[in-house]
């Protein structure tokens, strides 16, 4: 190993409170604090791991000891003796101690005695106790006097991760400052400011899975940078990064959602093997699912992908899905998810609870808006469908930029019958004459396929046919949102009943809907055993209901009624 490499997070350690990423908020209040002679005897910092806690820490024990702060816009100059020596950790006034492991009250106790002394090169001598929380509670309590009523020359500062295991009493004696997770955004930029200053050739995609992969951790993605570094041999891109990490790419999370969308078990409980076999860990690829399903509705929600941390190629991705899933299908999707996420930590086969989870995503039924529903139901009872209320406002079309507020919507107008849709070819193949008969068995078909059509079957009705186009008559606007929605279970329910060239073409109407005359088809006409064609009388006819055994003995015998 070479003696002068340093791992990325060592080397690039801001040495400058300007250098630190992502926490202005803090950066800017302790240099004000400074400037102004405002300085507290102890700050608690306060945050999720890699986030700058310690780095800040030592940069202010720096920056209120160095000669040379005042003149360097109260940064330190990290050239004097005093910014050298804390920099390389070797200065009598400024000790960094472990909480995890010096915990005890009699390593706390020994603490208090040493701080007596005043500081040997600058002003202040500085205590920084890094995970606090780990403290016992004897510790504390031997730790509040001192920490109440310092000497003049110490400043204590704390980091901790778990803010709540700190006592009360502990932090009503210090000044809390939160640090806030790292966005993507900031950790992909100065990754690329590492990679280019170390000459690097990294591209925008492989950042992007780094930063996420940190998961808010600064040091965690620089970790991941190098290991990504040494695996490519200097050229960073994101085939590269996906074999040295086996990360699941987002395209095999683009064909879950394609699968489901097509609702085809087949290919998902496949894509559940393939998991195995490629060696992902099974709860990463939820893990990664749900986040997957997160940034789909985000884009559905927003409708842009404004807000979204992946390239451009996955945010047309993104777009071009979200025209296939409503808000309501998405979050039927994440609690599938989640409860199979719950259901690993106790499930002796994980590759089951996988497959399960992507098979009942498949043949989950798609959400339906509580609007139609409602229409839907005031249909069959004979009422008129409601309005949109005023205060919804209606979702522009899917964009890649940020769109800008909907205006107040207008009375809509009355939906129009969607135009007739071409057959596909079937080589001169003709369609079925409609019948009465097949017209009852398409609707019967029809009503068990899809329960929309089978809410609306009594408002719609076969009103003529010419040539293979069939003219459906709709008595209400509900029913013509309805093939609106789903027209397409509706079409290829009409070619399988009545043959492959069907095809039909909506007809409004205002009238209510009476039994539709159907098309009988042509019959022989009968005729009496000796040949004669039968007639029965007009009187006949005209003054007695015949039942059809009857009629056929009249005609067949020529049996005449009798009163």
């Amino acid at each position: 190993m070479s003696e002068q490499y340093q791992v990325t997070a060592r080397k690039w350690r801001p040495q400058r409170f300007d250098e630190v990423v992502g926490q202005d908020h803090v950066t800017r209040t302790l240099k004000n604090a400074i400037r102004e002679g405002r300085l507290a005897h102890a700050y608690l910092f306060t945050g999720q791991r890699g986030c700058g806690k310690t780095t800040v820490a030592r940069l202010l024990a720096k920056a209120i000891n160095c000669p040379n702060a005042e003149k360097n816009g109260y940064e330190p100059c990290n050239k004097c003796d005093v910014c050298i020596s804390i920099t390389g950790g070797s200065s009598m006034d400024v000790s960094e101690i472990d909480g995890a492991s010096n915990n005890s009250v009699d390593d706390v106790r020994a603490m208090r005695d040493n701080v007596k002394y005043p500081p040997i090169q600058g002003k202040y001598r500085v205590i920084i106790i890094d995970e606090v929380h780990m403290l016992s509670t004897s510790a504390f309590n031997a730790l509040l006097k001192t920490l109440e009523e310092p000497p003049r020359h110490l400043i204590f500062i704390f980091a901790t991760t778990e803010v709540q295991k700190v006592l009360p009493t502990i932090l009503s004696r210090t000044q809390r400052y939160d640090f806030r997770r790292m966005q993507v955004e900031e950790i992909v930029n100065h990754l690329r400011l590492i990679a280019k200053a170390d000459g690097y050739d990294a591209d925008d995609e492989a950042l992007i899975a780094i930063a996420k992969k940190g998961d808010g951790s600064m040091r965690d993605a620089q970790s991941i940078f190098d290991q990504a570094v040494a695996f490519s041999g200097g050229k960073l891109d994101f085939e590269a990064l996906r074999q040295a990490l086996n990360l699941i790419d987002a395209d095999f999370f683009f064909a879950v959602t394609d699968a489901i969308a097509a609702r085809d078990n087949a290919k998902a409980f496949g894509l559940a093997n393939d998991v195995v076999m490629r060696g992902y860990d099974v709860e990463e690829f939820i893990g990664g699912l749900l986040e997957h399903y997160r940034a789909l509705l985000t884009v559905i929600v927003t409708r842009n992908v404004a807000l979204l941390e992946v390239s451009k190629h996955h945010a047309d991705r993104y777009l071009a899905d979200a025209k296939h899933f409503s808000e309501g299908d998405v979050l039927k999707l994440t609690r599938i998810g989640l409860k199979a996420l719950a259901d690993l930590r106790n499930a002796p086969s994980p590759r089951m609870i996988l497959e399960m989870m992507l098979v009942e995503m498949a043949l989950a039924e798609k959400a339906v808006d509580i609007m139609t529903l409602i229409n839907e139901v005031r249909g069959l009872n004979g009422g008129a469908p409601l309005a949109p209320s005023s205060s919804v406002k209606k979702k522009p079309d899917l964009e890649v930029t940020p769109v800008a507020a909907a205006p107040e919507p207008v009375a809509a107008a009355a939906p129009t019958p969607a135009p007739p849709k071409p057959a596909p070819a079937t080589n001169g193949a003709p369609v079925v004459v409609a019948t009465e008969d097949r017209w009852l068995s398409f609707k019967e078909s029809l009503t068990t396929k899809s329960i929309p059509f089978k809410m609306i079957s009594d408002d719609i009705r076969f009103a003529g046919q010419e040539g293979n186009t069939l003219t459906i008559e709709v008595s209400k606007n509900h029913t013509v949102d309805t093939f609106a929605r789903v027209g397409h279970v509706f079409e290829e329910q009409l070619r399988v009943v009545f043959g492959p060239a069907a095809n039909y073409v909506l007809h409004r109407t205002e009238k209510k809907l009476e039994a539709p005359p159907m098309p009988q088809p042509a019959r022989p006409p009968e005729a009496k055993p000796n040949g004669a064609s039968y007639e029965m009388p007009a009187a006949v006819a005209q003054n007695v209901e015949l039942s059809p055994l009857e009629e056929a003995l009249m005609r067949d015998l020529g049996a005449t009624p009798v009163n």
